[in-house]
């Protein structure tokens, strides 16, 4: 549940920022970029228009600013390096899908929902960890720690990772995903994939 309350805010680190070069960005853009466009994405969610406005402008800005090409290489681990050059294209189509279902649904959910930024770390070679706290009405539990790892490319953030109470989105999906590669191979791991996208847009 801690994952659901907090993963809509990914959708709040897609916006670009300009800072000259990866070596010229520093924790205050960093932090910057997050306040900005969490901000940004709250005013879309507690905004006019219809849900399926509200979903397609999410998803845009999910297509264009998150780093799912990163994401997905990642997640897959070995299998990447030894998938033939139809699999590659096969499981990153569905990766992305899967990615876009699952941080675009729902999103009402976290009408009303507050955020403090609590610090930013760099992790070094463009790499950044942005810190905060969210709050979402009618959680009872504590406010959920949440960590945005972002990395500057060519002078604009993207997101590669977000993390939950201490856990790795990213490193929990490789671990997942290892398994059933171990079990099922790189077709089997594209179907599990496919199959996760369509339970994700049907709301299951």
């Amino acid at each position: 549940m801690l994952r659901k309350i907090a993963v809509i805010f990914i959708i709040g680190l897609m916006l670009p920022i300009t800072t000259g070069s990866a070596i010229a960005a520093g924790t205050d853009d960093a932090r910057q970029f997050v306040d900005n466009v969490g901000k940004r994405v709250l005013d879309i969610i507690n905004g006019g228009g219809g849900k399926d406005q509200k979903q397609a402008q999410l998803r845009q800005m999910f297509s264009d600013n998150v780093d799912m090409e990163w994401m997905g290489k990642f997640v897959s681990g070995q299998g990447w390096r030894q998938a033939t050059g139809d699999q590659r294209n096969r499981y990153m189509q569905a990766y992305k899908q899967y990615l876009l279902a699952r941080y675009t649904t729902n999103f009402a959910d976290y009408t009303g929902s507050k955020y403090t930024i609590t610090d930013v770390k760099d992790e070094g070679e463009g790499e950044f960890t942005v810190n905060m706290q969210i709050k979402t009405p009618g959680q009872q539990q504590q406010n959920t720690l949440a960590g945005y790892r972002v990395h500057s490319e060519n002078g604009q953030f993207k997101i590669i990772d977000i993390i939950i109470e201490g856990v790795s989105l990213i490193t929990t999906q490789r671990s997942d995903f290892s398994s059933v590669l171990q079990q099922k191979g790189m077709d089997g791991l594209i179907s599990a994939i496919e199959a996760k996208a369509t339970a994700e847009k049907s709301g299951k």
